[in-house]
Order: structure tokens, then sequence, then C-alpha cells
């Protein structure tokens, strides 16, 4: 294996020099700096990363925790991360908590064992107060797409409430009254601003709230499919005319049931999702959406992490990102059989 010695007798220079060519801590003539990394590329050589974390205090790694390790819109997230901290030449741990808690908690202080710089949370606790005690331990978080109150940290969100109003506005226009949801985690930001844009569309417009048209999919597709099959058969002679999902999983879930009961959308039940589902094309018609750039989050996301690496003590950031509504075929016009 090659060593730092046999670099600097390639290029000539001392070790001291190749040390600061591949630190950066110093500054090298653009003369010098080529024949360490010319010699660097011929001999194949890899600077041992536990070393030089110990020896400069640092990691250069980035933990992610997402809730669902499967959903694309994560992983677009990271990707977005990546295509910024990878310059900087920090590496991307990715980590699940499959909406649980604990299991969370445990991701967040392995990282923290693993001396992780920072931390990139998409939370699916709800308790600002254990957040806050690792953050006065020193723990560096910055949170994605869902939002905890009472935290003097930076955060990259969605405006949940001004996309889900618009959509559920949308089709009320359109003449549905008889309107209903899928939520998602109630303890989740996101899923509660959801369901708050939804409920006030409805009283804005004078239209009752049905309980019976209101599931619980937990993010889930699988529980969606469940939950939403259910209230078709207990409501069969009264179904909604549409159905919001508060996420793209939840609405997998739901057209699986709707298909499998032999009603067709939007003809039966028309569909409306927040977030686009994995593979659009597949389903028609297509789905009207509220769509978020995740991967343009995790960028953003990404900078803010670039920008407290370079200057630590500066202050923190509440980034709200708009989304846009796809509008598709997946929700009908009632107006014409009135």
């Amino acid at each position: 294996m090659m060593t730092i010695k046999d670099v600097a007798k390639r290029a000539g220079v001392s070790i001291a020099t190749v040390s600061r060519v591949m630190n950066g801590n110093y500054p090298v003539s653009d003369k010098t700096k080529k024949r360490v990394m010319d010699a660097v590329r011929e001999l194949g050589y890899r600077p041992n990363a536990i070393a030089r974390s110990l020896k400069v205090n640092r990691t250069y790694m980035i933990g992610m925790v997402v809730p669902d390790i499967s959903n694309p819109y994560y992983m677009e997230i990271a990707k977005g991360v990546e295509s910024v901290v990878s310059k900087l030449g920090y590496n991307l741990i990715f980590c699940s908590s499959n909406e649980n808690t604990e299991r969370e908690m445990d991701l967040l202080n392995a990282l923290n064992e693993k001396r992780v710089e920072y931390i990139l949370l998409i939370p699916t606790i709800n308790d600002s107060y254990r957040i806050n005690g690792l953050i006065k331990k020193g723990m560096k978080i910055v949170l994605i797409d869902r939002y905890l109150p009472y935290l003097e940290i930076n955060s990259i969100v969605i405006d949940n409430f001004k996309a889900s109003y618009k959509l559920i506005e949308y089709a009320i226009k359109r003449g549905h009254e008889k309107i209903g949801i899928i939520n998602g985690l109630m303890r989740v930001s996101t899923a509660r601003e959801r369901y708050e844009a939804f409920r006030k569309a409805l009283e804005d417009y004078h239209i009752p709230f049905n309980p019976k048209y209101s599931v619980c999919g937990d993010f889930i597709m699988e529980k969606s499919y469940k939950e939403v099959k259910n209230m078709i058969i207990k409501n069969r002679k009264n179904l909604p005319t549409m159905i919001f999902a508060t996420s793209n999983k939840m609405a997998e879930g739901a057209i699986i049931a709707i298909k499998e009961m032999n009603l067709n959308i939007p003809r039966d039940i028309s569909l409306g999702s927040f977030g686009e589902l994995s593979v659009p094309q597949l389903i028609h018609p297509q789905i009207t959406t509220i769509t978020q750039d995740a991967f343009e989050m995790g960028r953003v996301a990404g900078q803010v992490v670039s920008d407290k690496i370079d200057n630590p003590v500066s202050g923190y950031k509440n980034i709200v990102m708009n989304s846009v509504i796809k509008f598709k075929g997946s929700i009908r016009s009632l107006k014409n059989l009135l």
C-alpha cells in the first residue's frame, strides 16, 4: 500500500508539503500542487480517512435520516444534498427511521457516536424537547420537509397549507362536495398542515365535513389500500366523489383499492395527491398532484450545511419553498351533471 512518503518521494517534495496539499490547510503554489496530485494519481494513493479525521478533528461525514428509504421523494432529496456536499469532500450516510420515533432517536445517537459533522433530519418525532436536548449536546441538525416548533435550527420545508388548500378549492369549483381525505401520521407537521388546509377549504365554501370519508393511511401504501377499500365497502351506496391523498404512497394505495373494487378514476371517484407517484406514466388518467422539487430542496439543504461549514457562527434560516399543482385528468368536473 502506497504511503504519503511514497508520494513525497515521487513528487520531489517534503511529507509536510504533501500533507498541506491533501488537507488544503496551508497555501501551496499551483506548480507544486500539480506535482503532488500527479504523484497521487500515478501511485493510486488514498489517504487514511480515519487518521485524517483524527488529525484535523473532522470526519467529513454527514448523516441523513428519512422516514422511508423506499420513497423516491426522499431519495431525490438525498441526491440534491449530495450534489453540494460531495464537492466539499463530504460523504452522506443514509438511514431510514421507518416512521418510528424510537428508531429515529437510536439513529440520531448512533450517527452522533460516529462523529458525523451534520445531521439532515426529516423527523417523525413530534417532540421538540428531545431534539433540543441533542442540539444542546452539540449535535448539528438541519430539518428538511417537516417542521418542529420552538427550535432555533435551520429548516427547509414546503408550504403544505397553501398547496393543499388550492387543490381542494380546485375540486370544489369543479362541483365536488362529497370530498374525502387520506391522512398521514397526525403527529407530523406535514400531515397536520395538509389536513388543516382540507378542513379550512371545506369551511370556507360551506361544505360539511363527513368523517365517514376520512381515513388514516399513516403515509404507508399498504395501510392506505386497506383503509380506502374498507371505506368504499362501508359507503358503497354513497361514495365520496373525490379523495385527497396527503402523500404519494397513500395515493398509490388508494388507486389499488379503487381499481380492486371495480371503480374508475375519475368516473366513480376523483383523486388528487400531495406528491408525485413513483411511475405516473403507468397510470391512466394521470393523477393531479401537488409536486415538490425534492432535488432542489436537498440542494438548498446542502447549501445551508455548506454555509455553516464556512461560517459556523452564522444565524439559522427557516426556508419555505413553493410547490406547483400539476392538473391532470383525475379530478372530473361534476358541473355539467348538476
